[in-house]
């Protein structure tokens, strides 16, 4: 949906809101669905590959908040290092890094226990192609 110079930027952000939004909404509504009635609602749409099963509408929502979280306290924390750097400024830094590193590092967590084929498919369906969020780098770092 997006080209790929907005990947990474504003845009994309703002499309993952949107996307986390839906995630929210679908996953209300797959509770009272069965397995293969979810699986069956999938057959021939582009979420067929993507949620082998209805649980990972709920993982990928928990994946989508953390990555959004992370993104979000990583930039915060930029802005702050590049603009608005007061007396006041090394609280708010401290904070924001924290809560990117606590973010990545469930993250990492959740990612792990999904495992690397679904956490791939996690990446290519949200764009996330930026090396920060990289299976790789994610287990090496947090």
């Amino acid at each position: 949906m997006l080209s790929s110079s907005e990947l990474g930027r504003a845009p994309h952000l703002r499309l993952l809101h949107t996307i986390l939004s839906c995630l929210n909404e679908l996953s209300s509504l797959t509770q009272q669905e069965t397995e293969a009635s979810f699986q069956k609602s999938l057959h021939g749409s582009v979420f067929e590959g993507v949620f082998k099963r209805k649980s990972m509408v709920e993982v990928y929502a928990k994946l989508l908040r953390l990555v959004i979280t992370a993104w979000e306290a990583s930039d915060k924390a930029n802005l702050i290092i590049a603009d608005n750097f007061d007396e006041r400024a090394d609280k708010r830094l401290e904070l924001l890094q924290v809560k990117a590193i606590k973010a990545k590092s469930q993250l990492k967590t959740v990612a792990s226990a999904m495992g690397k084929v679904d956490y791939a498919r996690f990446i290519e369906a949200l764009g996330l192609h930026d090396h920060q969020w990289q299976w790789e780098i994610l287990r090496a770092r947090f």
